[in-house]
Formats: C-alpha cells, structure tokens, sequence
C-alpha cells in the first residue's frame, strides 16, 4: 500500500492559484482568468505517483475573499475553524466567505502541507490580506510553504529576483506556520528550480509519510532527467544533419564563346539561390527541434524561432570544382604558352590572331585534364554549399537557448509563444559555445570526413550539448544541485 500525501494550493483571490497548479501539473486545468473567484469549488488532480502506489495529490481551492473582515469574524469564536465550517454561508449575497469556507474545509479534510502563492510584484508590508490570512492558515494546524508568484518582471539570474526572495523571507520570517518562502512563478520557471520546492516540501511532509515523499520525488527527478536528455537527443540530432548538409549550386546555362566561360555569368545569383534553399533546410532542422521539445515539456505553441540571424556568406563553405575551360585558359596564361593571350586577357579584349589562340590551346588542353582529375579526386562534380564551422556553432548556441525558453515557460501563459531572452542568458550561452569551439570543430571534422559516424558524432554531440545547458542551469540557480542532475544521468533508470 503507497503512501497519499496532499497539497493543498491557498491563497488571496486572483493571486493565480490555478495558473501555478496548471504549471506544476504539466495540464490545463481549471479556469484562468484576471477576475476575483473564478474557482468556484476545491478540485483534486494527481501530480505524482510512483508504482509502489505512492500519490503526490494537488487540491486548487477557491480564493479568500475579505480576509481581514474574516479574521475579525473568527477571532472571537472559542474554536474559529469548527464554528466557521459549521456555518451555512450563502453563495451569492456572502460570496467570499462561502468560498472561503470551500477553500478551508478542503485544507482541513486533505492537506499534509498548504501551498500558498502571494503576488511578488506587491511589496509584502502593502499586501493588506496578508497578515489576516496566515493568521487564519495558522488555526489550521498544517505546514504553510509560502510561493512568490508573478515574478516574471525579475527574470532568472538577475539580482532583482534575489532581492525580491529575500524581502519576502525577511517580512515572513518568525510568522507562525510559516515553513518556507521559496520564489516558484507560473509564468517563469524551471524543473531545476522545481527541485529546491521539492526539497523544501519534504521538510514539511509529517514523518510517518517521508519514505513514501521520497520515492516521489525520486521519480519527479528521474521524469525530468529523462525529459532533459531526450531535449539534448533532440539538439545533437539537429547539428548532426546540419553539419551533413550540402546545398548543390545550379550548374551555369551553356554560353555561347569563350569569354561568356570565363567571367562566369550569373554565378552570383545562383549562389543566391543555392544560399536560400540552404538556408530553408536549416530553419526546417531548426522547426523540427523546436516542436521536439515542445513536445517533451507537454507544450503547445508555433515552432518558429527567432534566435539565429539568418545565414550569411560568412557561415557558409563552398567546395567548387574547377571550371576545365577557365582552368585550361587560366593555365595557358599562366605558363606564359600564349603571351599574346596574357596581354590581351588582361584587358579583355581576347582578340586574338589564329596563331595566338593554337598557341594558347597547347598549354591548355593539360590544364583541362588536370582540373578534370583533381575534380574527381576531390569527388565534386558541382559546386556545393555547406554551414561553416561558426554557422554549426551559432545553432548550438541557439538551440541552448531555444531549450532554456521552452524549459521556463509555465502552463499558466496558455500557447507557447518565444519572448525575447534576457541580454545575460544569451551572453553566458555565446561564451560557453565559444568556449568549447575547438571541441566542436574537431566534431564537426571528424563527422565530415568520415572519422565519427552519425551515431557516434550524436553521442558526443549529446554528452556535450547536456554538459553546456547545466552549466547555464548552474549559473541561472547558483543555490540549486546540480551535481545531483549529473549523478541522477548516471544511475541506470529500475526496470
């Protein structure tokens, strides 16, 4: 027989009780809109379970309404819960209280542990409800872990967000019942974040329940890792294809004379074209890995990312073969068998006497030959473009923080949309690529020349790929464990 331990989610009105639920649930539950008591009645829904039998429950309760006023109220009854429970609250013409009972009854029948959100953005000494609601939490008897929510203006990694943690904290600390304060947004945040509120939970689950907590969480941690290294499989499978991309250039239209050959019309133009498709078969790569994770973190939203700058001749290799005509006058002109050639090809002319052009043609002829052997040496048979060594790692680095965005989206935003990331999450990103570039290169190498195989280049890419995102992670949340994430991708997942 499992163990049963229950959340029960408390809080203010219209503070986002079930934006956070739906956040922590991975679902779409509930109703969310930006009104007071929009939840009318306490709903369950399974948040964790273990096949031992173990459930992780979570209750979303209707708001509290009028809290001062309530206090006050229950404040003056020998026994303030029973007398406030017992009372029939009619549902229309004393709204707040009679889901206010709804909210109490269900943290008396359920809860192990009461969840309760507060609004980050107001400063806690103003929050008028405040007090009188914890107050009220307190004659409860049940551990309260306190949640900053709406915390998104103070994004990760800013100082902002510490001050906010520890404002709160300072106003809170020595309130009665009060077991934590931890910053946990519905909008903005992270499974790694997530860990500091599953650690901080299991402080507060009464000890006749812990074993049970514990293969809990093992198991939150073993869905997550997994979900981590599927989004890292998904990263190093992009750049794999990318780096075996080869984008043939459409050869040149059959031009009358000889001098059509040698300026080569319309080369610019279709190295355009070959540019575009290429670039087409990237941002698909790119589309494909962006719905891939959205799919792992349970997300709905548009694949399109606006990340990467869009490919320029800089990010791209060509790999042309030599022209036999051009190479075979070049040849002649420059072993000196035409000297009348030389000149007039130097101005352009090429009005050249017979004599002249059968001089030319006995140097040339082994040039021909030998652009022809080393075309088929070097296996090109048309001129092809390929991402360059940068253009590989500018997608790494986009596909890190691709990653990142999807990883601290919170359900409580409805569709996945992408925001503009912060100028410090894509510096650290930029720096940590850059900082295994001679890594990469050597990949990118050894995958193009046959060295590694694709499986082989994906498992290191992967390695790679998972050991840059937690550092990111580690830098984002210096207070969480990190190595705990490593050692947990280490352990063989139970059969």
């Amino acid at each position: 027989m499992g163990t049963r331990i229950e959340l029960c989610l408390v809080s203010h009105t219209n503070v986002g009780k079930t934006t956070l639920a739906r956040t922590l649930l991975g679902q779409d539950v509930g109703e969310v809109r930006d009104a007071a008591h929009v939840t009318q009645e306490a709903q369950s829904h399974a948040l964790l379970a273990t096949p031992e039998g173990d459930a992780l429950v979570l209750w979303d309760t209707p708001g509290l309404g009028d809290s001062a006023r309530l206090y006050r109220r229950l404040s003056r009854a020998a026994n303030p819960i029973g007398w406030f429970l017992s009372q029939v609250w009619d549902r229309w013409t004393d709204r707040p209280f009679f889901l206010s009972q709804q909210a109490m009854r269900a943290t008396r029948d359920h809860a192990d542990v009461v969840l309760y959100p507060v609004n980050a953005t107001e400063a806690p000494a103003e929050a008028g409800y405040l007090e009188p609601e914890l107050k009220l939490l307190a004659w409860m008897e049940r551990p309260v872990l306190v949640l900053l929510n709406q915390t998104g203006l103070a994004p990760a990694g800013s100082g902002a967000a510490d001050d906010e943690l520890r404002r709160w904290q300072q106003h809170l600390r020595g309130v009665e019942a009060v077991g934590g304060v931890l910053a946990l947004d519905a909008f903005a945040r992270c499974w790694v974040h997530e860990q500091a509120f599953f650690d901080t939970l299991g402080t507060l689950v009464p000890a006749p329940k812990q074993a049970g907590y514990e293969r809990l969480q093992r198991a939150w941690q073993r869905r997550n890792v997994q979900c981590f290294e599927a989004s890292m499989h998904a990263i190093a499978a992009q750049l794999v294809a990318a780096a075996g991309l080869e984008q043939g250039i459409e050869a040149a239209q059959a031009q009358p004379g000889l001098l059509a050959r040698l300026a080569g019309t319309g080369a610019d133009t279709r190295r355009e074209r070959g540019q575009q498709a290429l670039q087409r078969r990237v941002e698909q790569g790119r589309a494909n890995t962006t719905r891939e994770l959205l799919r792992l973190h349970g997300l709905l939203g548009r694949a399109e990312h606006p990340f990467l700058k869009r490919l320029d001749q800089g990010d791209l290799i060509s790999r042309a073969p030599l022209d036999p005509v051009r190479a075979g006058l070049g040849g002649a002109i420059a072993s000196g068998a035409a000297t009348g050639l030389a000149a007039d090809a130097a101005t352009g002319g090429l009005t050249l006497g017979t004599g002249a052009l059968l001089g030319a043609l006995a140097g040339a002829v082994a040039f021909v030959a030998g652009a022809e052997g080393f075309n088929r040496a070097r296996g090109v048979k048309e001129e092809t473009l390929r991402l360059s060594d940068a253009a590989l790692r500018g997608l790494l680095q986009d596909a890190l923080l691709k990653y990142l965005a999807v990883a601290h989206f919170g359900r409580g935003r409805g569709q996945f949309e992408h925001d503009e990331l912060p100028a410090a999450w894509v510096e650290q990103a930029r720096l940590r690529v850059d900082g295994a570039g001679t890594e990469l290169d050597a990949l990118f190498a050894a995958l193009r020349i046959g060295d590694l195989d694709a499986d082989g280049a994906r498992a290191q890419l992967q390695a790679l790929a998972a050991t840059l995102a937690l550092e990111l992670l580690a830098w984002l949340y210096p207070e969480a464990d990190i190595d705990r994430v490593r050692a947990a991708m280490q352990t063989p997942v139970p059969a």
